[in-house]
Order: C-alpha cells, then sequence, then structure tokens
C-alpha cells in the first residue's frame, strides 16, 4: 500500500484579523482572511470556508457513489453545509458540520432509502473520517425532487449571464478591484440556481438570503441591482426556459438581490 502526498503553498501578509492571504490548492489560487464576523477583512475564502468545503467536496462524491451503488434514482446531487464555530470569542471551537443534501432526479417515494444513503456516505466520506471525535459531523435534512432544469441547461445559463455581466464596466471593474474569482464565482451560482430551480421546499428563500446576507459583507444600489437582475433575465431569455420555471427563478433572485440593496 503507497503513502499518498498532498501539497498547499501559501503567502500572507498583515497582522491577526488584518491580515490577507493567498492558498494554492491543486491548480487552483484562491485569496482568504479572517471572515468578517470574526471581526477580518473578509476578502476572498476563509480557513473556516475551506474546511467546510473540503468535507463538503468529499461528501458530495461519496453521496453520488453511494446512490449509484444502492440503484436509488439521480441525476445529480447538490449540497448546502453549515460549519459552526461555538464560545467564540473567548474559547472559540468548531464544533458542527452539518451537511444537508439534495438529490436532484429522484424518486420521492423512497426519500426514506435516500436517507440511509446520505447516512452511510456520512460515514465512508474519506475526509470527515478525519474530523470525526473533533467536530460533530451530521446530515440533516435530506431533500428528494424531480429536476425541473437539466444542469447542463443551468451551467450555460449562468456562463451567458456572467458573459453579459462582465461586459458591464461597473461589475468588471468591482470583480477586479476585489480580486474576485470568476469561475469560482459561477461555479457558485450555478449550484445556487440549481437549488432555486430544482429545489422545491419551502425554506429555500429564507436559507439562501441566509447565506447572501453571510457571503456578501457589501450592498449595492438599487440601479446596480436592476442591471444585475436585467442581464440575467436576458440571458434566461436567451435560453428560452419556460415560464413556468422563468418566473419563480425571476422571483426568487429578485429576493435575494433585495437583501444586498442599500435601503
Amino acid at each position: 500500500m503507497a503513502d499518498l502526498t498532498f501539497a498547499s503553498e501559501a503567502t500572507w501578509s498583515g497582522t491577526g484579523k488584518k491580515g490577507e492571504g493567498k492558498i494554492t490548492i491543486g491548480q487552483e489560487t484562491v485569496s482568504y482572511s479572517v471572515p468578517v464576523s470574526m471581526g477580518g477583512k473578509g476578502m476572498g475564502s476563509s480557513p473556516e470556508d475551506m474546511l467546510v468545503g473540503a468535507v463538503t467536496a468529499c461528501y458530495s462524491g461519496t453521496l453520488y457513489s453511494t446512490l449509484v451503488k444502492k440503484e436509488l434514482p439521480v441525476q445529480h446531487v447538490t449540497l448546502r453545509a453549515e460549519g459552526i464555530v461555538t464560545d467564540y470569542p473567548e474559547q472559540m471551537k468548531f464544533s458542527r458540520l452539518i451537511v444537508h443534501p439534495t438529490i436532484v432526479g429522484g424518486e420521492k417515494s423512497q426519500l426514506s432509502e435516500y436517507e440511509q444513503a446520505a447516512i452511510t456516505a456520512r460515514d465512508k466520506c474519506f475526509i470527515g473520517k478525519t474530523i470525526a471525535g473533533n467536530v460533530a459531523y451530521e446530515v440533516g435534512k435530506v431533500r428528494v425532487t424531480n429536476a425541473l432544469l437539466e444542469q447542463e441547461k443551468i451551467d450555460e445559463l449562468v456562463e451567458r449571464f456572467y458573459n453579459y455581466l462582465t461586459k458591464e464596466s461597473y461589475f468588471s471593474s468591482m470583480f477586479t478591484k476585489r480580486n474576485v474569482d470568476i469561475n469560482r464565482l459561477k461555479n457558485r451560482q450555478k449550484i445556487f440556481i440549481s437549488r432555486i430551480v430544482n429545489n422545491d421546499t419551502p425554506d429555500v428563500d429564507q436559507d439562501s438570503a441566509k447565506q447572501v446576507e453571510q457571503r456578501h459583507q457589501f450592498h449595492t444600489t438599487p440601479e446596480r441591482a436592476k442591471v444585475w437582475l436585467d442581464l440575467l433575465e436576458k440571458a434566461v431569455d436567451d435560453m428560452e426556459i419556460p415560464l413556468e420555471i422563468k418566473e419563480p427563478l425571476m422571483d426568487k433572485m429578485n429576493f435575494m438581490m433585495d437583501k444586498i440593496v442599500k435601503k
């Protein structure tokens, strides 16, 4: 049996919470800092984000493989994960990590089987095993939904949208100024829109709104929000997405955008 080595490289400058750095993981370089919620700059990602992301990435692949092995219908899986830090700031501890999987293209009548598969995947998740004993690693709510819009269509929609968005001087300048990783942003948007389009649960608005408020520590104007939404709608119309999908999608994106508009 062989030993495998995985390496990363990082640079950091600045003292304590006011510092920031860059880390190269695989072929990707990511900016990171202490999150705003902990008094930091909130630039790019954070070590907390990366820990949650590592477990989420491993779990997603493990869950999909588990579903296929159990011969449960699945098109793809989407995940929302939460990392919870307790006793901040005196004795802060990363105490819980909760994954909430959605099985897209599944069979709702087999929910209990999907729930058991989700637990099996948690127990098999290689990275998840690494934190076991130090962090409570839990499976939250398991959702099963029919696919209303194929992931390939969602991917194309997001690519079209960002093609329009980056041609607008304000947004292109903002992305440059904030050192935004456009590909990372697009990937996040693809997951986000997939949840909105294909997830029929009533709490999706509140869950998503909370994430938006946590991730966007800046605000925009109503005028710029309108440009953003108009460009998204243009991309939706280009794709000839059915009205029964377009209307709830745009309603929910308006709801999300309202959370970062200056009042």
